[in-house]
């Protein structure tokens, strides 16, 4: 019985040091929590950091690279619209039926999906 009580004496003596220990534990994984929390958000924030300058060097980039397409399809563009402007004028009667022509071929393929 001895042994039994002394058992009890040490169940007890564990329990009061673990109920006095309880509030610096709960105090320390607030604080590793914390820790945690912030040490997520700085490389969470250098992450949005990073991702963006990686972004910004890609359009750069993209527009550095796109800028002799751009200058070539404006000239064509151009070269249309003069090619265009000219033939209007030389043979405005010819112009205006082929026009007419073009927009009755696209009214029937646009209708013709309708009528069935």
């Amino acid at each position: 019985m001895a042994a039994n009580s002394n058992v009890k004496t040490a169940a007890e003596a564990i329990a009061e040091v673990g109920n006095a220990a309880k509030p610096a534990l709960e105090d320390a994984v607030r604080d590793v929590s914390s820790a945690a929390r912030a040490q997520l958000d700085t490389t969470l924030n250098d992450l949005a950091d990073r991702a963006e300058r990686i972004a910004q060097d890609t359009l750069n980039s993209l527009k550095e690279r796109a800028k002799p397409y751009v200058g070539d399809a404006s000239e064509h563009i151009a070269t249309a619209e003069r090619y265009l402007t000219d033939r209007v004028q030389k043979q405005p009667l010819t112009t205006t039926l082929a026009v007419l022509g073009v927009g009755v071929l696209v009214g029937m393929v646009l209708a013709g999906g309708r009528n069935r």
